[in-house]
């Protein structure tokens, strides 16, 4: 009987453990909830580095170290509309598509040295706004980040070329993500749910909301588990 009952036992507790296993592959259950760790590759390339200093359910703080970013700047009037889809009629022709193409064309050998360079991620775009004659201008300062191994002798852009690369300094980012093919509407909307969320911040009147960055971590042909970002910056003491 004795017996009986430890074979009825140990058959309840494999059984126990088989679908707690399979529930954890599945669903991603874990036995103890670790922090956030910063993203340093992701599909394989790349991450611009960053450190956590802050994480709410809504948004993370982070720190963002000085580094160099090949960089193209492309101007869009207000009622041009930005689409990520890569099936959509104009997507070739549009001007975030045709700066990304000539930073691929920078990092793959076309430089003053024909050096070629990693893919990393995210492509960052510093998104400013201008009034002038003509209406609402969007400068668009779309950047891939200088692989590591190149950040300390960084290969020059041809003369004839619009890629420049710049050091962004360091910055201390207030950061939303979300999935999803991004369109204008997205970025836009996803860009106030952050600000109202950041309302209640003691810091709020020292966050930059006069620009922001625009952040996608995925080639345009990823269909499932989409990455972006939208994040403010902190204010720099002039």
């Amino acid at each position: 009987m004795h017996r009986a009952t430890s074979i009825v036992t140990l058959s309840h507790w494999t059984g126990t453990l088989q679908s707690r296993m399979v529930f954890s592959w599945m669903f991603g259950a874990s036995e103890a909830t670790t922090e956030p760790t910063p993203e340093t590759q992701r599909g394989g390339y790349e991450c611009a580095p960053y450190t956590i200093l802050e994480n709410h359910p809504q948004y993370q703080v982070r720190n963002y170290p000085s580094r160099k970013w090949a960089t193209v700047l492309h101007e869009k009037h207000q009622h041009q509309a930005n689409n990520d889809m890569p099936m959509s009629k104009e997507w070739k022709q549009q001007p975030q598509n045709k700066s990304f193409m000539k930073l691929f064309g920078y990092i793959t050998g076309a430089n003053e040295t024909g050096s070629k360079m990693s893919m990393t991620v995210p492509v960052s775009t510093k998104v400013t706004t201008e009034e002038e004659d003509g209406g609402t201008v969007m400068k668009e300062e779309m950047g891939f980040y200088v692989p590591t191994e190149h950040q300390e002798t960084t290969p020059s852009p041809k003369a004839d070329q619009e890629v420049k690369v710049v050091t962004r300094p360091e910055m201390v980012a207030y950061v939303r993500e979300f999935g999803g093919f991004a369109k204008d509407k997205d970025w836009q909307e996803q860009k106030e749910q952050l600000k109202q969320d950041l309302e209640g911040r003691d810091d709020f009147s020292q966050i930059d909301f006069e620009m922001y960055y625009r952040q996608g971590f995925d080639a345009p042909y990823k269909f499932w588990g989409r990455k972006n970002e939208v994040f403010f910056t902190k204010k720099t003491e002039e």
